[in-house]
């Protein structure tokens, strides 16, 4: 069998190959084509061109349904929320959900460097419940971790702290709620193209409007196809996105949306997992290219699949009465496959130590949410008062399999091709494999209550949880509390403070077969946010503590046991804010320091310690600027700088990673119809070590990327 020693990539797919004909022509040729008809409709050079600022600056949110599932203002919310929209993504010409939150206070993307397969998140320190529409998202060990493709979303949602209130079993940290793209009134066209490095090529189409006279039926239709390669060998991202949507509206009473999606992933693992020596430290033979495979051609593929459909439904009964229901069933499945892994160096310090990994996965997640809204008054108080019932039901199961089976890889000269054998059926005796089935139902009654300048919001839920885990059930029954005041100035200020719980359901037994708790999280947080009435700017600052409690820690009596005695406090200060100054000109920026600590545990490796891959300090500074009038009229720039301090990837504090800062520039033109725009990350090329786990397995992090749009709407 013949070895390989560069990169391959066979059996091309049909769209793959109609997306390299369809994108095969030069960026000039894409350049050229749209100035050629802008010319034909140009200005004469003596003629002064104005462009609305509606055009030129990306909106700032102004209210949001996420924290309360109620329309409600910002500055009335007693908890830090930041907003990333669909104009400020794509003005920055991001690819992933990492990528979004890199300027958002609190929230750390891309931990582990760059991961086709997945986004990797933390919100104030924990991993964060993912949500679309305000209902889950499949969370197993695969099925939850691929790439909601941005191109979707009209936004993305950061609830920063514990939401347990109106969405029960989650992590203290918060969420992210991703917001499909929805029918519109206006007529929508939209295509657009992308090129860029790693041989990028996209193709994005965005339509929606009326279709009937009468505007009571209106769609949307969002699709993508995207082939690229990436700066790891044979690792390729190639993506597939699908999502058709109905509304109808037969009265002004009466709302029905109808959401489908169908998303698949096609690429690799096999990136990062290098070791200590030869990335984060010297290695006699030299430092470890970032562009390293550590894999075999014929293996590690990641292939994932999801789907879904859901529908959203309005009743008004008037006199500030409503119900809502939202419900959706999502189906992800992770296409069985092997994998070769990498597991540190040898004696010779450049033999990769390798073995075989094959998993499957499915997991099946059906949600229902159901509310009452009644707006009433009582004296000079005005309620929102809110009552509904959610049930969520998660079906998951997952195999895996594990030998140290692979040969090895010399990473300063490898040579792939030694393992001809591989196939995706490979299965050797299972190692870990669960069946498990996970049902909630939750009762909640939340009430806003505006008094004057104050808003008070109170809010209560009961739930239940069963879980077949394996073949043994496990019961938890939590109730989670949230209380909260605000108070709001005429200038736009508004202090707040704020109380609220959370609770994850534990699954498993101690050594003597008591069933474990639910882990359970407390905050207290207060801050100031100021949005004055032209909503041109946004700040929020926030302090806060975050306790979570019942934390599972090594048994010290019987070490292959856990008990529940851990407790993990985090501290914290955020700074983040967006201003639109003047017709064409923003700034915006964030500043996150994090103090975390494990103050209970009965392992004493990590007793005292930081969370891993949380660092102190984090922070974002960018701006962007338009010349609204003039022969120049529609030319932009933006840039802007991250820094992500010094910070551990382990437990243990053993491995600590030094701090990175990395710039991004854009610049783009407006005119007539079209957009075309270039953007760059990591713009100098920094190359830099994300994290390490342990001396086996460190992470490059994002490399420079570029990339260059041309969007047309009519």
């Amino acid at each position: 069998m013949p070895s390989l020693s560069a990169p391959h990539r066979a059996n091309v797919h049909p769209l793959t190959l109609a997306l390299r004909i369809t994108l095969a022509a030069p960026l000039s040729l894409l350049v050229a084509l749209p100035l050629a008809a802008a010319a034909q409709s140009a200005p004469a050079a003596d003629e002064a061109v104005t462009l609305d600022a509606v055009q030129v600056q990306a909106p700032i949110a102004r209210s949001t349904g996420i924290a309360t599932k109620t329309a409600t203002s910002l500055k009335e919310i007693p908890q830090s929320i930041s907003v990333v929209t669909d104009r400020q993504m794509r003005d920055r010409g991001i690819h992933g959900v990492e990528e979004a939150v890199w300027f958002t206070a609190g929230a750390q993307g891309g931990g582990y460097g760059s991961d086709t397969r997945s986004d990797w998140l933390l919100v104030r320190g924990f991993t964060p419940a993912r949500y679309m529409d305000g209902l889950a998202l499949p969370e197993g060990s695969g099925t939850g971790i691929t790439r909601i493709e941005p191109y979707g979303m009209e936004r993305v949602e950061v609830l920063k702290g514990p939401a347990s209130v109106n969405y029960g079993a989650m992590p203290p940290g918060g969420l992210l709620n991703y917001v499909s793209k929805r029918p519109v009134e206006d007529a929508l066209r939209e295509v657009e193209v992308q090129v860029g490095s790693d041989d990028l090529r996209q193709l994005a189409v965005d339509f929606g409007g009326a279709l009937n006279e009468g505007g009571t039926l209106l769609y949307r239709l969002t699709a993508l196809g995207r082939n690229s390669d990436t700066p790891v060998d044979f690792i390729h991202d190639d993506r597939y996105y699908f999502a058709p949507a109905i509304t109808w509206k037969p009265d002004q009473a009466n709302e029905l949306t109808v959401l489908a999606r169908w998303q698949k992933a096609d690429t690799k693992g096999g990136a990062g997992f290098l070791p200590a020596e030869g990335t984060l430290l010297p290695n006699p033979n030299g430092r470890i290219r970032a562009s390293l495979y550590t894999g075999e051609p014929n293996a590690n593929d990641y292939v994932k699949t999801m789907k879904s459909l859901g529908y959203e439904f309005r009743h008004d009964f008037g006199g500030g009465v409503a119900f809502q229901q939202s419900a959706r069933l999502t189906d992800a499945e992770v296409e069985p496959g092997v994998s070769v892994g990498a597991f540190g160096l040898l004696a010779d310090q450049r033999s990769l130590f390798r073995y075989l990994w094959s998993t499957r996965e499915d997991e099946m997640v059906l949600g229902l949410d159901n509310n009452l809204q009644w707006r009433f008054a009582t004296g000079r108080a005005e309620h929102t008062l809110l009552t509904g019932l959610d049930y969520r039901r998660t079906r998951w199961s997952y195999d895996s399999n594990f030998v140290f089976a692979a040969t090895p890889l010399d990473v300063f000269d490898p040579v792939y091709g030694s393992m001809p054998d591989l196939r995706p059926d490979f299965d050797p005796a299972t190692t870990a494999g669960t069946r498990q089935t996970q049902s909630q139902l939750g009762l909640y009654v939340q009430d806003q209550i505006k008094l004057d300048r104050w808003v008070f919001t109170v809010g209560g839920r009961q739930d239940w949880v069963g879980t077949d885990n394996n073949g043994g059930h496990q019961s938890d029954d939590q109730f989670s509390a949230r209380v909260g005041v605000n108070y709001l100035f005429d200038n736009g200020l508004a202090p707040y403070v704020g109380w609220s719980q959370s609770f994850q359901a534990t699954v498993g037994a101690d050594f003597f077969g008591n069933a474990f708790v639910p882990t359970t999280g407390e905050q207290i947080e207060a801050g100031l946010k100021y949005q004055p009435a032209g909503g041109n700017v946004l700040a929020t600052l926030a302090l806060y503590e975050i306790t979570q409690r019942n934390t599972l820690t090594v048994d010290p009596d019987h070490t292959l046991f856990s008990i529940q005695q851990g407790q993990t406090r985090v501290r914290g200060a955020e700074l983040e804010g967006r201003w639109n100054i003047g017709r064409g000109f923003s700034v915006y920026g964030a500043y996150a320091y994090i103090d975390s600590e494990v103050t209970r545990s009965n392992d004493p490796a990590t007793l005292g310690k930081e969370i891993a891959l949380q660092p102190r300090h984090a922070a974002s500074l960018g701006a962007d600027y338009t010349i609204t009038g003039g022969a120049l009229a529609g030319l932009g720039f933006g840039a802007g700088v991250r820094h992500t301090g010094e910070h551990y990837g382990d437990a243990r504090n053993e491995w600590q990673t030094p701090s990175y800062t990395l710039f991004d520039a854009a610049v783009r033109y407006d005119f007539g119809n079209w957009r075309l725009q270039l953007n760059v990350q990591n713009a100098a090329d920094k190359e830099y070590v994300s994290a390490c786990n342990a001396i086996y397995w460190c992470y490059y992090g994002y490399a420079r990327t570029v990339t260059a749009t041309a969007r047309y709407q009519w």
